[in-house]
């Protein structure tokens, strides 16, 4: 027979106790859980991505996909919000707690540390264990060795080349750049369906997919240097509505990536382009080659300037136009809130173990690669 020395009062304390703090613990078990999926990949592949993370992407394509509008920018608006709220509020109670200043300190603290753990295990949950999955090139069986400097020029021969094939017969506006056939709300309608054409060949891409949103807010991500973001929350893949039209359906097509479960920035604009190329419409697969080239050939800017400018003169009149827009764009919104942008998304890709940063983006020419050397091998 069990007794307990206790009061019973005692024994209820110590009840409350224990339901009171157990909270604190919500942070440190999210990051265990990063932590440990990261020794497992595999396992994080077949039973995460493959299966709990495909249905939680399913789910939210069926219910919020039809919606008008952004549930994840409301949502992070009302974030926002309540944050302002909560530390005015916390600054009132300081200003009349004379005596308990430390307590209602401790207390606040207490429960952003609660709020923190709450959000971000929502966060490893829902989209999050994605970082910790094999990469791209082992699941696609894609050989992404180095490449040699000869690899890399022939790759951004083919994309130039094929990116000018692309361009033409594309309608312009009054300045010469290339039009999206029904604007860019239409390209953000249309961009799942080069996800649907793509998995038919690559089944590593198979999964639900809705249209990309529209931002509100597109101006503010502008002057952050972001043409789109994936709202891991939600579900949903938002593109900046600034962006010149030549790059709509790739900033829609590259946040579509996150969407299915690439985490990794350099592997969702791989994705975002074989997405792109599979595209039955022609605007995106322009769009697709364009970027591709761009990321191929700033690679080469790097290493051989001389051979970088000699195809830069290969590229279409109408081509070089397009650019032009692009870098008018990124001049245009050009400034300190950027660079604190950058900073801030360099600090959260190392924390999700992309050691790399934001330098992680060019290992995207790494799978363009290894496409083209998979191309040539069938092509024998």
């Amino acid at each position: 027979m069990e007794y307990s020395t206790l009061p019973e009062g005692d024994t209820e304390t110590k009840a409350r106790a224990r339901r009171r703090w157990w909270p604190l613990a919500l942070l440190p078990v999210a990051v265990g859980l990063q932590l440990a999926a990261s020794s497992s990949p595999l396992l994080v592949e077949r039973l995460y991505s493959e299966r709990l993370y495909r249905a939680v992407a399913a789910t939210f394509a069926a219910v919020l996909g039809r919606v008008p509008f952004s549930v994840g920018e409301a949502l992070l608006g009302l974030a926002i919000a309540g944050a302002a709220w909560w530390i005015l509020s916390l600054l009132g109670r300081l200003a009349r707690g004379r005596g308990r200043r430390r307590r209602v300190l401790l207390s606040a603290l207490a429960g952003a540390w609660v709020a923190s753990g709450a959000v971000y295990l929502a966060f490893v949950a829902l989209w999050g264990l994605n970082y910790r999955r094999p990469p791209y090139a082992d699941l696609a069986g894609l050989d992404a060795r180095p490449a040699t400097l000869a690899e890399l020029r022939a790759v951004c021969e083919r994309l130039v080349a094929a990116s000018n094939r692309a361009r033409e017969g594309m309608p312009e506006d009054e300045a010469g750049v290339a039009r999206l056939a029904d604007g860019r709300p239409g390209a953000l309608g249309r961009a799942p369906a080069g996800y649907d054409e793509a998995a038919r060949l690559e089944p590593v891409l198979e999964g639900a997919s809705a249209p990309a949103k529209p931002v509100l807010a597109s101006t503010a991500l502008s002057y952050l240097g972001i043409s789109g973001i994936f709202s891991p929350f939600t579900g949903e893949a938002n593109v900046n509505m600034t962006l010149p039209e030549p790059d709509v359906p790739f900033a829609a097509c590259h946040e579509l990536a996150h969407a299915h479960g690439f985490a990794r920035e350099d592997e969702a604009n791989y994705v975002g382009y074989l997405a792109c190329s599979r595209h039955p419409d022609a605007d995106f697969r322009y769009s697709g080659l364009l970027a591709a080239s761009v990321y191929a050939m700033n690679a080469l800017a790097r290493v051989d300037r001389d051979a970088h400018a000699e195809l830069d003169t290969r590229r279409e009149p109408g081509v070089r136009r397009d650019l032009a827009a692009l870098r008018a764009w990124a001049e245009r919104y050009r400034g300190p809130a950027e660079r604190v942008s950058q900073a801030v998304n360099n600090a959260y890709l190392k924390s999700q173990g992309q050691k790399e940063g934001v330098r992680s983006y060019g290992r995207m020419v790494d799978l363009l690669i290894a496409e083209e050397r998979t191309r040539l091998t069938s092509a024998r």
